[in-house]
């Protein structure tokens, strides 16, 4: 049996309390703008959580939580395609982790998938009873009540949090007086202000922090309550969810071009002469050409400009992430490997920072790695 339908029909705390009322068996699709989350089942309750993006990916949530390091993920991936085996299995078995850790990350990590849906203002989904994941897969048993609980409050607590925060392309800027008289901080406290620089956006730091937006948020908005920090938008410019091109703008801003590409076609299609939205649209279409071009994948970039220099460049939050792992050792292949962004971010990210002269290749790789993401 298979069950269809929307969320905005069928909200997600009706639909998962049907699943665990009616302690199905099966796998639920969830498939929203950008990304798609399945989630099994056994007898209505949760054993296991996935998720097409690249910040929910267990290497990533290792790497949040100073589990495992860049070059341990690097070397792990690299050999994943070789061995044929899960991630977590090969990270183990080199000694990087002990099964309890990764048994404990897997679990945040399918909690903080789940949580993230109910911050999702459309998707459809699909029911596909009898369905099971992969039998290798790490199961676990969750309730799905406390699952929908949680969800449904970060789902208040966000609309508060964004509203503080005036958008992602707010700069976070520390109050040192007020820092001082707060000392000694809690470790927590004092990792995120130890990347505020005044400079940094939301954006950037969450991707710094390799942590999820909402964790990130809900911290630095702590933070705010606390007078240790504030908040300013650069230009005066707050991005509103329900303008389609204020919202492509910051897709473009942060290299995710299907996403930007789907906002502006919305435009079009009800105003075809819009200048702003056709402008867009081609420049969507000359970032997507570059980003096809062929890319020597084991060539290694090297920064052509100074460190220095780079804090004054303007770049997007994915820009500024992937300039700051080029060292002139790793192949663009490396960088992908450990990067939060699917294959198609990644290239147009590369493609943007080679065409402004900000990366430059000059060498090729002795022996190009081969990583997966999945």
């Amino acid at each position: 049996m298979s069950l269809k339908g929307n969320l905005a029909t069928m909200g997600l705390e009706d639909l998962l309390q049907w699943l665990a009322v009616g302690k199905k068996t099966g796998v639920l699709a969830i498939r929203g703008a950008a990304y798609m989350k399945t989630i099994a089942f056994e007898d209505g309750r949760i054993t296991s959580a996935s998720s097409t993006d690249p910040k929910e990916y267990l290497g990533q949530f290792l790497l949040a939580y100073n589990r495992i390091n860049e070059a341990q993920l690097r070397e792990a991936l690299a050999a994943q395609e070789d061995e044929n085996e899960l991630l977590g299995r090969i990270l183990v078995n080199r000694h990087f982790v002990t099964e309890n850790e990764i048994r404990r990350i897997i679990q945040l990590k399918t909690e903080e998938s789940l949580y993230d849906c109910f911050l999702w203002a459309s998707g459809e989904f699909e029911f596909m009873e009898g369905q099971r994941p992969d039998p290798r897969t790490v199961l676990l048993n969750l309730d799905v009540t406390g699952i929908v609980l949680e969800g449904a409050r970060r789902r208040d607590e966000w609309q508060r949090i964004r509203e503080a925060l005036k958008g992602g392309d707010a700069i976070v800027v520390a109050d040192s007086e007020a820092i001082a008289e707060q000392l000694p901080l809690a470790a927590e406290d004092a990792e995120l202000l130890a990347h505020v620089d005044g400079l940094k956006s939301v954006d950037h730091l969450v991707l710094e922090l390799r942590s999820t937006e909402f964790k990130v948020s809900r911290h630095i908005y702590d933070l705010i309550e606390r007078g240790l920090v504030r908040v300013s938008v650069q230009g005066g410019a707050k991005v509103k969810a329900e303008d389609p091109l204020q919202k492509a703008r910051a897709l473009l801003d942060r290299k995710r071009l299907a996403e930007a590409q789907e906002e502006i076609r919305r435009v079009l299609q009800g105003q075809p002469q819009d200048p702003v939205a056709n402008r867009m649209m081609k420049e969507v279409q000359n970032l997507q050409q570059a980003a096809d071009k062929p890319l020597n994948l084991e060539q290694i970039p090297e920064l052509a400009v100074d460190l220095m220099e780079l804090t004054h460049v303007d770049l997007s939050p994915g820009e500024a992430f992937m300039a700051t792992r080029v060292t002139g050792m790793h192949s663009f292949r490396d960088l992908m490997a450990v990067a939060p962004f699917n294959e198609d971010e990644c290239k147009a990210i590369f493609a943007s920072l080679l065409k402004r002269g900000i990366l430059r290749t000059e060498k090729p790789a002795a022996e190009g790695g081969r990583a997966s993401l999945h």
